[in-house]
This record gives C-alpha cells, sequence and structure tokens, in this order.
C-alpha cells in the first residue's frame, strides 16, 4: 500500500478544487440529461458545507464540465487542472517554499479518491460527486471514505458496479444480515455474507464489507498494519480492545476515547481508484456492534459527508475530530 509522495502530491494537483454557497434544491431535469448526480463541496472534513445539490447531467459530460456549470473554475495546463473555485486554492500551486501549506482539494467519486482528473471523469446517474478543501498533516492520504453510504457498493466505481462480499465475525451473522438487505435494496449488484476470513478481507477481488466486534480482529497483523500506517489507509480513529479514540488530522487522540456501547465505521483502499475498498463495521461490545448497524441501514443519512464514523451510544461522531468535539 506504499504510495510515492511526489506521485501522490502530483495526483493531487490533477484532482482539485471547488467552491460556492450554501446548499440548494435539485435543479430542474433537462430533457437531454442522462440523469442525476450529487455534487458536494465542503470544507474541513464535511464539517462546512459550501454547496450540495443534486444536479442534472447530460451524457458523456465530465466532472469538470459539471463544475463549470455550478461553480467559478480556474484552470491550468490547458484547462484539465482545477487550480481554484471561487478563489479558495490549493495550498501547494502556484507556490513554493514557505508559501505552500498544507492544504487542498480532495474528490471523491462514491466515496472513492479518483484515479482520474475532472476532465476525465464522467460521472453515471446516482454517483455521489465529493469535494473537500481541508488541511492534511500526518494522515494525508485518504483513499477511501464512508460519507457516500451506500455508495460506493450501489453504484460502484468508473460506471460499473461491483460485487459485494460481507464478512461476518463468529456470532455476527445476523448484523452482517441487515446490512445485506439494506445493500440489496439500496441497488447493489451481488452481496453475498460469509464466515470472516482474513485472506478475503486483505487479497480483494470485490469490495470487502467487514462485520466484527474489535476483539475478534486486534492483535492481527493485517488490521495493526493498517492502523500502524494512517498515513496510507486514512484512518482516523485508534482501536483498542474496549475502547476507540477519535483522532484528529494529526493523528493525535482528541479525548480519553469510548468504552462500551461504541462502533466504528471506517473505510481504506489500495490507492487512488481501487474499485474494491475495503470496509469495517466493528465496535467494542455486541451492543454497539448493534447499534452502529442500526444507525447504518435506519437512517443513513447520519454518515453522510463523512470520512469516518464513530457511533457512541447510538450518536454518530463524524472523523477526524478536534479538540472538544464528540464529548
Amino acid at each position: 500500500m506504499g504510495i510515492n509522495k511526489q506521485v501522490f502530491f502530483n495526483c493531487l494537483l490533477i484532482i482539485l478544487m471547488v467552491f460556492a454557497g450554501g446548499c440548494s434544491p435539485p435543479a430542474e431535469l433537462p430533457a437531454d440529461a442522462a440523469g442525476t448526480v450529487s455534487l458536494w463541496v465542503t470544507r474541513d472534513f464535511g464539517a462546512e458545507d459550501i454547496f450540495c445539490s443534486e444536479v442534472p447531467v447530460a451524457p458523456n459530460k465530465s466532472v469538470m464540465e459539471l463544475l463549470k456549470e455550478h461553480l467559478d473554475v480556474e484552470t491550468e495546463y490547458g484547462g484539465g487542472f482545477v487550480n481554484a473555485i471561487n478563489g479558495f486554492a490549493s495550498g501547494y500551486s502556484r507556490k513554493t517554499g514557505e508559501e505552500q501549506q498544507k492544504v487542498d482539494w480532495f474528490y471523491y467519486v462514491n466515496g472513492i479518491l479518483s484515479d482520474e482528473g475532472p476532465a476525465e471523469y464522467v460521472p453515471a446517474d446516482g454517483d455521489v460527486i465529493w469535494w473537500d478543501y481541508r488541511p492534511w498533516g500526518e494522515i494525508a492520504f485518504t483513499p477511501a471514505v464512508v460519507g457516500a453510504f451506500p455508495q460506493p457498493f450501489s453504484g460502484g466505481y468508473g460506471g460499473k458496479t461491483r460485487d459485494t462480499l460481507i464478512l461476518a465475525g463468529e456470532g455476527c451473522d445476523k448484523w452482517a444480515g441487515q446490512l445485506a438487505g439494506f445493500l440489496e435494496e439500496a441497488g447493489a449488484k451481488s452481496v453475498e455474507v460469509v464466515p470472516y476470513s482474513e485472506t478475503a478481507a486483505s487479497n480483494r477481488s470485490q469490495m470487502v464489507l467487514v462485520v466484527a466486534l474489535w476483539e475478534q480482529l486486534c492483535g492481527s497483523p493485517f488490521w495493526e498494519g493498517i492502523q500502524q500506517h494512517r498515513d496510507r489507509t486514512g484512518w482516523f480513529a485508534e482501536l483498542t480492545p474496549g475502547r476507540f479514540y477519535p483522532l484528529d488530522e494529526h493523528a493525535l487522540r482528541q479525548n480519553e476515547g469510548f468504552g462500551e456501547k461504541t462502533g466504528a465505521v471506517l473505510a481504506t483502499a489500495a490507492g487512488l481508484g481501487d474499485p474494491h475498498p475495503l470496509w469495517l463495521v466493528t465496535a467494542t461490545d455486541p451492543e454497539g456492534l448493534a447499534g452502529l448497524v442500526n444507525a447504518l441501514v435506519e437512517n443513513p443519512g447520519q454518515f453522510e459527508k463523512k470520512v469516518g464514523a464513530l457511533v457512541v451510544h447510538g450518536k454518530v461522531l463524524g472523523l477526524p475530530q478536534t479538540a472538544g468535539s464528540g464529548e
């Protein structure tokens, strides 16, 4: 899961920029539209909405063209690179040395960090296009997020919906079945529930969703590796037996953590544009797992525009957290 930093920043520069004001109602669908997409523009890991609306999209229209229809976009390099939107610009583009700041736009399609620039990516009907303007520190690379749920399971990536494999920990079949039923109703192509296997979680040929208590997974080199390499996996939570800690963008604990009845939903992937992300739905105890799954299937909107989330005694806390939030 290693990534060359220069390649990463080059990719970031290809993936940039958006800004506008406020949420707006769905636009009227033109006669020649191929469908609609959800276009979200936020700041600070989804904490503040800048623009969010369901907008019509014509056949073969790129994300760049869609942005220009609704936002003031400044481009470079022949129009394929977005430098700024409404004055909000990359902290690296057009800057050198001390002028550079660790703030950028990150662009996701159905919760997957895109490997195509906005001038190349053509969204499909029902896609969620999310741009977030945020600082990045020790956790600079976040290849997958949970904030478009039930995407990517319902719509996939690159115009293709992949199969979904749900891996159920011992005694977790009920909750895995709940999620499977919800995803099937949401339009997932094929959903299969099987007993948990670390091999299936690590060597993915389809989208994988693990439903298990953390005590069943902790101590595994695979899962501990994901936690230890947050700079590559994009996890803003520290999971320990019996206690989950929310982290900030610098991977620092923000409070004393949460114990009983606490769940966590987190996502990661092998890199940019990985169509087979790995999601983890876990908890400190059975009550926490039940509460998390119920929140996901009964009110998925609670997770909208969140990179990851903890559910503590039924309350959804977005990740990363800042000092004082979630207490």
